[in-house]
């Protein structure tokens, strides 16, 4: 069966948004990449070895914790 081309473009795509959400003043998107998710705060690329979305939350929520509530990054 062929594949439409919406479906072909899907695949090409690396990495796919799972979740963005605010923390304080703090902008926070949980992304995958086959069977990795990655966290970005504030646009900066915090790390990307996460193997479920609700640990790369939690670590993402933890960091903003411990550096303060206000991220220059």
């Amino acid at each position: 069966m062929l594949k439409s081309f919406k479906e072909l473009r899907e695949n090409l795509l690396v990495e796919k948004d799972i979740k963005s959400f605010k923390v304080g003043k703090n902008v926070v998107k949980i992304t995958a990449n086959k069977n990795k998710f990655a966290v970005f705060i504030n646009g900066e690329k915090l790390d990307d070895s996460f193997t479920s979305a609700g640990e790369a939350e939690k670590n993402a929520k933890d960091f903003i914790k411990l550096m303060g509530e206000e991220l220059d990054l």
